[in-house]
Order: C-alpha cells, then sequence, then structure tokens
C-alpha cells in the first residue's frame, strides 16, 4: 500500500485503492479492487500529446528536419505543449516505450516548420531546437 500512495504522491493514511485506480491512465478499478490485476504495469503519471515524425534519423537537427509531415502521436512528461531538454518522450499514452535513444525526431503541429529532438539514454530529450 506504501508504494502505491508514493507512485499517486498521497499520504499514508485514509488510502483509497478505488480512488488510485480511477485515476490511472487506462481504469481498470471497478468493484472489486485487485492489486496485481489493476495495478501492475500502471502509472500515475500524466504524459502530454504531440504530433511528431516517427521517422528517426541519426542524430542531428538538420537530418530530422529535413523528414516530412507529423503525423504520429508521441507523448513526453514535461509541461509545455512540446519537450524541452531534460523530458522524458514516449510513443505510447502509458509512458511505457520511451522513443529510441540516439535517435534524432521532426515534431511540430503540421502549420510551422517545426521543431527537432535528440533523444539520449532512456528516452530523455538531451537537445531540442527549431527548424528553419
Amino acid at each position: 500500500m506504501s508504494a502505491i500512495a508514493t507512485e499517486f504522491e498521497q499520504g499514508s493514511s485514509n488510502m483509497s485503492l478505488y480512488t488510485f485506480g480511477s485515476t490511472l491512465p487506462t481504469p481498470t478499478v471497478t468493484s472489486n479492487i485487485e492489486l496485481a490485476n489493476d495495478f501492475y504495469g500502471q502509472s500515475a503519471v500524466t504524459l502530454t500529446e504531440f504530433d511528431y515524425n516517427s521517422t528517426s534519423t541519426s542524430l542531428g537537427g538538420q537530418n530530422a528536419c529535413a523528414l516530412e509531415g507529423f503525423e504520429d502521436q508521441a507523448y513526453h512528461d514535461g509541461s509545455g505543449t512540446y519537450p524541452a531538454v531534460g523530458d522524458y518522450v514516449y510513443s505510447d499514452s502509458s509512458g511505457n516505450t520511451p522513443l529510441t535513444s540516439n535517435r534524432s525526431y521532426k515534431f511540430g503541429n503540421g502549420t510551422q516548420s517545426g521543431g527537432y529532438l535528440n533523444i539520449g539514454a532512456s528516452g530523455v530529450v538531451s537537445m531540442d531546437g527549431n527548424c528553419r
């Protein structure tokens, strides 16, 4: 119970698994609560969706900026619309699959030239910049 309370950044008194479960990205809690089935593999992490091109290139903004379009969606843990250096970036909304390390990706909204992300270890943004 304390590990679940820690994940949800809650105190250790008056814990409610039903309340915790209802805030999961994929709520599975109904009337019978089962720790293994309802909470395994899930997290209380909230991620922000953004458009990007899932075709990665070798590291470097110029290579990524040459890619066409932003037809795919990725997710980041930062507070902005788009990821910034230090944010973690994932290909899935549950945050289980980080983008490939040591690769660059183009991101944007389809109406601008967009920007690029260099992805370091474990899906963390190591560098970002604008495409021109």
